[in-house]
């Protein structure tokens, strides 16, 4: 009888674990938002917050403006989470604050996304971020995450 109960347990585990640790099928990757330590983005959301949680507010944090719309403010050099929950969606952006006010400053709106380079230093792995600039040359943004031990 325990034999019986393990091996249905363990045939439950077989095909509901994966489906589990996939997360939803249609599960895409957060959306990158880029912005400068001390600037600040304008979100307009689709369908009213019900929910918003940052990962690390000593980061980035988020102000509620209205349902509707949320201001993301960068606070410090680096990365953490954004998840907006609403009614029938989860949205989840991967907030990236660098250290330059080159793009806060900028009134083009033609600036593309940040570029960024991983740089390995022996043991450490640190990422640094470059933009064009209206003249086409690369413009350093800075670093976003310090150095940082490789997994191995």
């Amino acid at each position: 009888m325990h034999l019986r109960f393990a091996l249905v347990a363990l045939m439950v585990m077989v095909v509901v674990a994966p489906a589990v640790l996939a997360g939803p099928s249609g599960a895409q990757a957060p959306a990158p938002v880029y912005i400068a330590v001390d600037g600040s983005l304008l979100l307009t959301l689709t369908e009213p917050a019900r929910k918003v949680a940052v990962a690390n507010p000593a980061i980035a944090d988020v102000q509620v403006i209205s349902p509707a719309q949320l201001l993301i403010v960068g606070k410090a050099s680096g990365v953490t989470s954004l998840m907006i929950f609403s009614g029938k969606a989860l949205q989840s952006y991967n907030l990236i604050v660098h250290p330059s006010s080159i793009a806060a400053a900028s009134t083009s709106t033609t600036l593309p996304p940040p570029h960024a380079v991983l740089v390995q230093r022996g043991e450490k792995m640190a990422q640094q971020l470059f933009t064009r600039g209206p003249d086409e040359r690369w413009l350093e943004l800075g670093q976003v995450q310090p150095d940082t031990e490789v997994k191995k």
